[in-house]
């Protein structure tokens, strides 16, 4: 019997483990946005939202055109309403407010290069001409709106001067050019929140009118909560204000804003609809409208002004989100070396 030769262990068996170098620290919300992302195509989201912001900035200048198509007459007798006296500027004037807001809302949609600047133009300067054409020019609501409506135009516009300075057309570029989109972002970021200014400044007013000054009980246990609910809220818009100016967290405040303004707008058109319906046959006061202060119209003229309304809010809506989709540029707290990228859109190495 021979026993099988068997070699000798010399040393015991070596199992060399690699082991993966440990990931790179990364803050939460970096975590946070790859796992959104494993599940959620943000390059897709980011393209659908650019989309919806800009058909629902030029949502009131479509509106507003389709009413000068369709109510002509009442155009007429509006331009009457606001001061201008020649019975042809009463048909001119319509006129100019279809052909300028149809065109500017058509380029803005279909174009993304010069067409899309030319929009922004036109609708800018209808955004100027607008409150002096209804004699609105001193309601600062009215202004005020029409005003954010303009800073989410320049937002769009300088995102477009952006991509014709790395792309550009008509021989237009120049070391200034990448500068120009910058200096318009950062003032649309100003203008766009001028409404909600506004609104935190008439918060404080209420509040400051509301102290008590002189002897007595004060305003009461109920009284006092009001207070502070509109001190607490007027700080907090100015707040809010404060960072979209300055491109701190713009992003996400913008997306607040918006969602806050889109909830109101639609709270609010739907309680004054059932109203109307309700109602249809009385008569309600003009408000918000200035030089109609005591008038009183019946229910289909003032479904038309909230219509109106709701869909200048609409337009807000639409301003903010341009922010949200561009971001605040390079003048900014946030995005000073440069816009922030999606996880979709980094080159994996």
């Amino acid at each position: 019997h021979i026993a099988p030769s068997v070699a000798p262990m010399s040393s015991p068996l070596k199992v060399q483990l690699t082991q993966a170098a440990p990931p790179p620290s990364i803050s939460f919300v970096e975590r946070y946005k790859v796992a959104v992302e494993a599940r959620i195509n943000l390059k897709h989201v980011h393209r659908r939202l650019q989309v919806v912001a800009k058909l629902l900035i030029v949502a009131t200048f479509v509106e507003d055109a389709l009413r000068m198509l369709f109510k002509f007459d009442q155009q007429q007798q509006s331009m009457e309403i606001a001061g201008w006296t020649s019975p042809a500027l009463h048909t001119l004037l319509p006129l100019l407010s279809l052909a300028v807001q149809s065109c500017g809302a058509l380029l803005v949609l279909a174009s993304s290069g010069v067409g899309g600047e030319v929009g922004c133009y036109l609708l800018l300067g209808w955004c100027v001409w607008h409150p002096f054409m209804y004699g609105q020019a001193g309601n600062r609501e009215f202004v005020l709106e029409t005003a954010t409506i303009s800073g989410g135009l320049l937002i769009l516009l300088s995102h477009l001067l952006l991509l014709r300075t790395k792309a550009p057309l008509l021989g237009e570029s120049g070391p200034g050019a990448v500068g120009t989109p910058a200096r318009v972002q950062a003032v649309g970021r100003v203008l766009l929140v001028s409404f909600f200014l506004s609104f935190a400044l008439s918060l404080a007013h209420a509040w400051a009118v509301s102290l008590p000054l002189g002897a007595g009980d004060g305003p009461g246990v109920w009284g006092r909560g009001t207070q502070a609910v509109e001190l607490v809220l007027s700080l907090l818009v100015l707040s809010l204000c404060g960072l979209v100016v300055l491109g701190m967290k713009s992003r996400h405040v913008a997306l607040l804003l918006a969602a806050a303004v889109f909830a109101a707008a639609v709270s609010v058109t739907a309680a004054n609809v059932v109203t109307l319906l309700l109602h249809s046959s009385d008569t309600f006061p003009v408000e918000d409208t200035a030089g109609m202060e005591g008038v009183e119209a019946d229910a289909a003229t003032i479904a038309d002004h909230q219509r109106y309304f709701f869909f200048q809010s609409m337009s807000t809506v639409g301003a903010l989100l341009l922010l949200v989709v561009h971001g605040p540029g390079p003048l900014s707290a946030d995005e000073q070396d440069g816009p922030l990228e999606f996880a979709s859109e980094k080159t994996v190495a």
